[in-house]
């Protein structure tokens, strides 16, 4: 299975993502972090793996009624004494899930942002700069000191930049010299979508601060 083909699709004008395509998009993005770091990123992947099941879980109770991830978001508020599918603070559990899943899509969606235009540090082979803005940028606010201090160390533990170019490039069987071209097309969407849901999160007033 490639990383970057097909991707996530494009935004529709109406700005609502397709739940079940979202889902098949976002399992890949865990290779991202084999990639990046392999083992040390392992909570993080873990996570994300996580989040995906508890959302695609809930979405296959009634595909229909949360075929978006706005229908799904709608649809979980108006359970109201629908205990056994809340969080303690009353959240849906697949709208929490979502939220973290958010969270770390849009580090990953950051990383690859930083790693397209080198604007993280003037030695642009040392991608850990590159890491630790994107952390910096999303997980961190919402992580707390223990596990931020693994993450912060698993960020030294990024490859080259060419290497993991090279590492993706091999994935996708292109040659190394296109899979710039191939990843910046890739994250446009990518980061469309993640930037999507923070407006539903927002407009539904669904988004916990901490």
């Amino acid at each position: 299975m490639t990383l970057l083909v097909p991707g996530f699709p494009t935004l529709p004008e109406d700005g609502q993502i397709q739940t079940g395509s979202f889902l098949e998009a976002c399992d890949k993005i865990p290779q991202f972090f084999d990639l990046m770091g392999g083992t040390v990123f392992k909570p993080v992947k873990n996570d994300v793996l996580g989040n995906i099941t508890k959302v695609r879980k809930r979405f296959l109770e009634n595909p229909i009624k949360m075929a978006t991830l706005e229908e799904l978001i709608l649809f979980e508020k108006s359970e109201d004494d629908n205990k056994k599918n809340k969080e303690k603070d009353g959240t849906g559990i697949a709208t929490n899930a979502l939220m973290w899943l958010k969270r770390g899509l849009e580090f990953v969606a950051v990383f690859l942002e930083h790693l397209i235009k080198k604007d993280y540090d003037d030695n642009i082979e040392n991608l850990k700069g590159a890491a630790k803005l994107a952390y910096s940028k999303t997980l961190q606010p919402f992580h707390g000191w223990l596990i931020g201090k693994v993450v912060s160390a698993a960020t030294n533990a990024c490859p080259y930049r060419a290497d993991f170019l090279k590492s993706v490039a091999s994935g996708e069987n292109v040659d190394v010299s296109k899979i710039e071209d191939l990843l910046a097309a890739f994250a446009k969407n990518f980061h469309a979508t993640v930037g999507q849901i923070h407006i539903l999160f927002e407009k539904h007033g669904v988004e916990k601060k901490a």
